[in-house]
């Protein structure tokens, strides 16, 4: 082998070295640099204990100050209480609800009208002055939202239906066209709300308009539900009289079986027999009772799904009780003074390095 390939050779086995002892000086560099962090990290949870294990009594008391004014508090503070309705609104009226309940809300949490207030909810005054608000929000499920864009696109073109999307019309919907809402009402007296349930479902639909609408609805139903009985025993009684022809006529040996024509099935010379007056007469039942179901439904321009309970139930989250609230508050506090202590003690070392 000459001379030259040889130090070729060297030169190689040099660089490959080097780039290995790079490679093996990153990799030590990266997990030093991890323990550094974790080092570090375990120092400083050590110095954060340490500050509270020093300063324990001064936390402790703050504390036990805090439980003492939060529980004087809760004691002497006036409680807030909430209960929820479900309604389901008919005829497009969840605009006219929405403006109500925003109504009653202004005179009961900004105007503090209780003559007003208590006039419209048949109360006095004097109780009017414990409701502290009335709130109403969409009270549909995911699923309820996914069944309405279902039936919104079958009555869609095809080509309307690839432009609309679910999330568009999710987007698109208002708080009032869903049928199903949620409304709460916020009091400091826990047995108010059957007291004024009664005057508040009739106020939500305080409109002559629907009125009308809900009295016409209710006597088509009826009337739908006169004619669909008469149908059901008119159908009844054909099946009846075609029993008995056809009981007859199998009693003759030379019949050859007996027809009997509807309408124009005459004219078709095609017949029609029971299997066919029973399915007919099973539609019917059907329809009949579809209808009683919408006479019970849209009997009322609202239906009260879930009306109030007897009493309402503590509404404040848990930051808002002064039990919790306060006790947190009167340990930041003394947290953040001696931060302010740790912070002034630090600029003063730091001065008087610069002035040495």
């Amino acid at each position: 082998m000459s001379k030259d390939s040889q130090q070729q050779n060297q030169s190689e086995e040099v660089d490959l070295g080097q780039l290995f002892k790079a490679i093996g000086n990153g990799f030590s560099n990266f997990f030093k640099g991890i323990a550094n962090i974790f080092k570090g990290l375990f120092q400083g949870l050590v110095l954060i204990l340490l500050h509270f294990f020093k300063r324990i009594f001064w936390y402790v008391g703050a504390v036990v100050i805090g439980l003492v004014l939060g529980f004087i508090l809760n004691a002497t503070a006036g409680k807030s209480y909430g209960a929820n309705m479900f309604i389901k609104t008919n005829f497009d009226s969840g605009r006219q609800v929405y403006e109500n309940i925003n109504q009653l809300n202004q005179l009961a949490s900004v105007d503090r009208d209780t003559v007003e207030l208590g006039k419209i909810l048949n109360i006095s005054p004097t109780e009017a002055s414990k409701l502290k608000g009335f709130y109403i929000k969409p009270g549909t499920q995911e699923n309820n939202i996914a069944e309405m864009y279902f039936e919104y696109r079958q009555n869609l073109d095809s080509i309307s239906q690839t432009e609309v999307t679910y999330k568009s019309y999710k987007e698109s919907l208002s708080s009032y066209a869903f049928p199903v809402h949620q409304i709460r009402v916020a009091s400091t007296d826990k047995f108010i709300y059957k007291e004024i349930e009664k005057a508040f479902i009739k106020e939500l639909v305080n409109n002559d308009y629907l009125d009308e609408l809900a009295m016409v609805n209710v006597e088509n139903l009826k009337r739908e539900k006169v004619a669909l009985e008469n149908q059901v025993i008119q159908t009844g009684y054909l099946i009846d009289e075609y029993l008995k022809i056809k009981i007859s006529q199998s009693q003759k040996p030379e019949s050859n079986g007996t027809n009997l024509y509807m309408g124009d099935a005459e004219a078709s010379n095609s017949s029609v027999n029971e299997a066919e007056l029973l399915k007919e007469q099973l539609k019917l039942e059907e329809q009949k009772r579809e209808v009683l179901r919408l006479m019970v439904a849209e009997k009322d321009i609202i239906s009260v799904i879930s009306g109030f309970p007897s009493s309402g139930y503590d509404i404040r989250e848990w930051y808002e009780k002064y039990i919790i609230a306060i006790p947190l508050a009167t340990f930041s506090i003394t947290l953040f003074v001696f931060l302010l202590i740790g912070l002034g003690k630090f600029l003063k070392a730091q001065e008087g390095n610069k002035v040495m």
